[in-house]
């Protein structure tokens, strides 16, 4: 009795092991440009979750949100696109156009470096041009199940979303946007509308724009980590 007493006392106290977060790693473009990226990854998922950032942002932004998602059992990846955050070797400003077309290739490596840590599911969450690239990119990768766009525009430095919507069907799509933002909403709006799978879009009250609405509206993170977890096709 008492080495059964001991045996329960010890699984009762015993604290669940928390992935480490956030662990150092480096996405590398097919050009050979090393970006800077933080990742997290608990046992035996085969789900993952990819951040991308708003323009002149970096991947710290996604931190909270992504602790969460790793919480909740997914591998979790976030990284700074080319010219941002540690990456920066001119500032955003200096950018040109074609650096922003050269960032779905980033994008793209992102994915092929969650896949290499064993997600076979993957949602892309991302934020303003983020959201853009996110839409473009999921669009061609069949591992994607689901994406979330949070102030997504109908071009955004040069990066169109308003087709890749489309056909993005028929996997579920997210998209929200503030009131506050009135361009950003109204495009939202008529991203919305032009999705044909299974879609959904919230407007928010003064949230601001792109991860302002992760601060401004408290209960997004965990209405995110709900939608995430409840919008994974077939596994």
């Amino acid at each position: 009795m008492a080495l059964l007493f001991f045996l329960w006392s010890s699984f009762a106290l015993a604290k669940p092991v928390t992935p480490a977060w956030p662990v150092a790693a480096v996405v590398v473009a097919a050009d050979g440009t090393r970006l800077e990226a933080s990742i997290g990854v608990p046992a035996r998922s085969k789900r993952g979750v990819l951040f991308l950032h708003q323009n002149g942002r970096n991947r710290e932004d996604w931190s909270a949100l992504a602790e969460a998602l790793l919480r909740d059992g997914n591998i979790v990846l976030s990284f700074d696109l080319r010219g941002h955050g540690a990456n920066r070797p001119t500032p955003p400003a200096d950018l040109r156009p074609e650096d922003y077309q050269a960032m779905q290739g980033d994008v793209a490596a992102a994915v092929v470096l969650l896949r290499s840590m064993g997600a076979e599911r993957i949602c892309i969450i991302g934020a303003e041009v983020g959201a853009n690239l996110a839409i473009n990119a999921a669009v061609a990768e069949a591992s994607v199940a689901s994406i979330v766009l949070l102030s997504p525009g109908a071009d955004l430095k040069g990066i169109i979303a308003i087709d890749a919507v489309q056909r993005f069907a028929p996997r579920p799509l997210l998209i929200v946007a503030s009131e506050d933002d009135v361009a950003g909403a109204r495009a939202a709006a008529v991203l919305d509308s032009k999705a044909q799978g299974a879609h959904e879009l919230r407007i928010l009250e003064k949230a601001g724009r792109g991860v302002q609405m992760l601060m401004r509206s408290p209960a997004l993170q965990g209405d995110l980590v709900g939608w995430v977890g409840s919008n994974w096709l077939a596994e």
